[in-house]
């Protein structure tokens, strides 16, 4: 089967109150998520504006429900369980794997979707935490990701001029395009890309202690609140 591609965008009072839009100079119309690996839009991020390395940006991730999130050190050997919503500092321009587990819908389920941050939120001083990038795995998503299909993400900041004319609320837009579509061009259009999420069945190697499967990318871990 075709993999699934799923286009998300963040909610857009942050957009209108937090950052301005992006011009020319942050468009990855060359970057095509269909053909690029993982970690090359980062990379790509951080050559065309190095003054974004070393930022940790909040990244908040939840689940249908309820369920943990496990961040990872560069080891298998020594994850960090936490319970889901789960934030973490994530640096821009690296890639993360986080593993996904104890969900109640899925016993004995566990996923390990990748984060590739590629740009920061400018919220006012002091107050990065409370202004994370939400990364939410829905349990459509879920539902794809256990028939062996793969579901591709571009979480972005609505331009304002392009927000959805209606109060959403809590709820993050979503909107669904064709599997042959650039994603990376499609949130360029709307807005500002901030990260690509990508969930498939690919598990790691339980037998290899230094599986390149895991994230080596430093973070920051916040405390449970």
């Amino acid at each position: 089967m075709l993999p699934k591609q799923t286009l998300s965008a963040m909610i857009a009072i942050i957009g209108v109150l937090f950052c301005s839009w992006a011009g020319a100079e942050d468009r990855h119309f060359l970057l095509n998520t269909q053909t690029m690996p993982t970690g090359e839009a980062a990379r790509w991020s951080l050559m065309t504006n190095p003054q974004k390395y070393g930022y940790f940006q909040p990244v908040e991730i939840s689940l249908p429900s309820a369920g943990h999130v496990s961040f990872y050190q560069g080891s298998p050997q020594s994850p960090v369980l936490t319970q889901a919503p789960s934030q973490a500092g994530m640096m821009v321009g690296h890639t993360y794997r986080v593993r996904i587990s104890g969900m109640p819908e899925y016993p004995g389920v566990e996923l390990f979707p990748t984060i590739e941050l590629l740009d920061r939120l400018h919220p006012p001083e002091g107050e990065a935490e409370n202004f994370p990038i939400p990364v939410e795995l829905t349990r459509e998503e879920i539902e794809i990701v256990l028939q062996e299909r793969m579901v591709t993400k571009v979480v972005y900041l609505e331009q304002p001029e392009f927000a959805v004319p209606f109060d959403q609320g809590a709820q993050i837009h979503v909107e669904d395009l064709p599997v042959k579509t650039n994603l990376l061009q499609a949130a360029d259009e709307r807005g500002r890309p901030m990260a690509i999420v990508r969930i498939g069945g690919r598990i790691p190697d339980p037998m290899s202690r230094n599986d390149e499967f895991y994230s080596r990318s430093p973070i920051k871990i916040s405390p449970a609140r």
